[in-house]
Formats: structure tokens, sequence, C-alpha cells
């Protein structure tokens, strides 16, 4: 009976540690894509930010932490019921009222982020060549909307040329970066200079991985939006999210080799979370009352997780490798 006390703390301590992880990697990357501006523009935009960077990285933090818990349940089994009631009582308890004392730290802005407006040296450094898509940016200097000088490189390599400006305005619009000279209108991506730094390039040229973190963040779009719908329309969300999550880690002790079980249950996890977002984004959509049934994708994983969970409790052995 010591799991009675080993399997909620070792949840909880994977959660703590897990969350902190996350939310400092969170932190990291948004204070690197706006560090240009200045110390205290990126102070101000982190500490506008933490509210929704809580929120964002409270699901992954509570699910991780439960296939962890889970696999270690697997290696080390011991009570079934406990095995059972701890990793789904707790990570909805800590997922479910998790976002209601988020949700709690700025009422002003709930799960919004607070309005800071970003500066050009975000996208724009002075001194350095810039470049923006085929055409290459110096500005000299950069003051309160005004730059001076300004030389643009257009063109391609063989009949490249040299355009100079002695001044010009800067502005940052609502989906681009609008440089205005004599004569001369430049629009540019707003794309942070550091961004590249602390965001992974493979992710917007690999489609796999791209998919993957699309599917997390509609994961955490729903879950917000089922929390502004309703208290009970979320802790239903949620319900189906856990029991689904719990259902896949039954691919932890389906077979003999743990490398084969493991991999099996980052499949099952993967196609849940996919699964997910295509009843959303496309399935709910199509059909004639979308109002109607827009809870249709927490029900369909919902019913997926009970019938995996159903499988591992009458056909996976518990004590999978103890018997082999």
């Amino acid at each position: 009976m010591k799991d009675i006390l080993r399997l909620p703390i070792l949840f909880l301590f994977l959660f703590v540690l897990l969350f902190i992880l996350f939310f400092a990697l969170s932190v990291l990357t948004l204070w690197g894509s706006v560090y240009s501006e200045s110390r205290e523009a990126a102070l101000r935009t982190v500490e506008a930010n933490i509210p929704r960077i809580l929120i964002q990285v409270l699901p992954a933090a509570v699910l991780v932490s439960m296939i962890i818990l889970l696999a270690r349940i697997a290696a080390r089994p011991g009570s079934r019921i406990l095995s059972l009631l701890v990793p789904l009582a707790g990570a909805f308890v800590l997922l479910a009222f998790g976002y209601q004392i988020l949700g709690g730290i700025s009422p002003t802005t709930g799960f919004g982020t607070a309005v800071v407006e970003p500066t050009p040296h975000r996208y724009l450094l002075p001194g350095v060549f810039n470049i923006a898509e085929s055409k290459v940016v110096y500005i000299e200097d950069m003051d309160e909307g005004t730059v001076s000088p300004v030389v643009l490189a257009e063109g391609g390599s063989g009949d490249r040329k040299l355009l100079f400006f002695p001044q010009g305005r800067i502005s940052v619009g609502e989906d681009s970066v609008i440089l205005r000279m004599a004569g001369y209108t430049l629009e540019v991506d707003p794309d942070p200079v550091f961004g590249a730094m602390f965001t992974e390039d493979p992710v917007s040229e690999d489609p796999v991985l791209e998919h993957f973190f699309g599917d997390i963040d509609f994961l955490n779009l729903e879950l917000v939006r089922t929390f502004r719908l309703s208290l009970p329309s979320f802790y239903f969300a949620v319900l189906a999210l856990v029991v689904a999550f719990y259902g896949g880690g039954m691919f932890l002790r389906l077979t003999r080799w743990l490398l084969l079980n493991f991999a099996l249950a980052l499949i099952a996890l993967r196609c849940l979370v996919a699964l997910f977002r295509l009843m959303g984004e496309r399935v709910v959509p199509e059909l004639p009352n979308p109002q109607a049934m827009q809870f249709l994708p927490e029900l369909v994983l919902l019913v997926l997780g009970g019938l995996l969970l159903l499988v591992d409790l009458l056909f996976v052995p518990f004590h999978r490798w103890r018997e082999e």
C-alpha cells in the first residue's frame, strides 16, 4: 500500500518540475524574440504575457506528467486500483482547478495578453544589415519613428541596385513593419530579429513537427474556449482529454518490449491529438448544425479513451513483465 503516498507525491513532483521547465522555456523564447527592443521593453512584454504562458504550459505539464507516471507504473506495478485512480484523478484536478486558479491571476485580461505595443527595434536593428525577403536594409539610426539614413539593396545578384535615402519614417502595423522614404515604401514581415535563435526553424520546414505543434495549439485553444463557455463544458473537455491520454498509456504495457511499447504509446497519443483537431476544424464545421455538435471532438476522445481503458482492464496484463 505504499502507492497511496508514493504515486501522488511522484505525480505532483513530476508536474511541478515539468511546469517550471516548460514555463521557463516559454519565457526564454519570448524574451529572446523581443530582446532587441530593450531590456525594459522585454521585461514589460514578458510580464504582460505571463498569464497566457502559464495557461499554455499547464496542459502539457499535466499530460506529460501523467504519461511518465504511467510508464513508471508499467515498469513497477503496484496496486491496480491506485494505478487507475491516482493518474486519472490527479490529472483532472491539476488541469481543471489549475485553469481556474491561473485564470484568476489576471482578472483584467483573463487568458489573453495585455497589450504591449511593439517598437520597430523588435523587427529591424540599426547599424546592421537586415534581410527582408529579397531585400537588404541598412539603417544607421532609428529613433521615435524616424530612420536616417537608409540604404536599401534590392534585386537579384546579377542586377542588384542600391538605393540611398537620407531620412524616412518607420511604423509597426498589424501585419507588417512599414518603412516610408521619399517616393518609396517598403513593407516588411513582422518577424522578431532574434526570433530565429529561440524558435526552431526545422518546425516550419518539417510538416510533421508543424502539424504536431499546430495540434497542441488547437488543444489549448479548445480548453480555453470551453472554460469561457461554462464550467460543466470545461470539466467535460478535461475529463475527455484525461481519459483519452490514460487510455493511450495502455500501450506502455502492450508487449514485453519496452521500446516498442513506448513507441506505440507515442503514436497512439499523437493520433488522439490529431483526431481531436481534425474533428474540431474539419468535421464539426461541415455538419448541418455545428453549434449543436461543438462538443463532438470531446465526446469522440472520451469514447475512444473509454474503449482503450476497457481493453486495458480486460485484456492487457497489469504485471506484464513479471508474468513473462
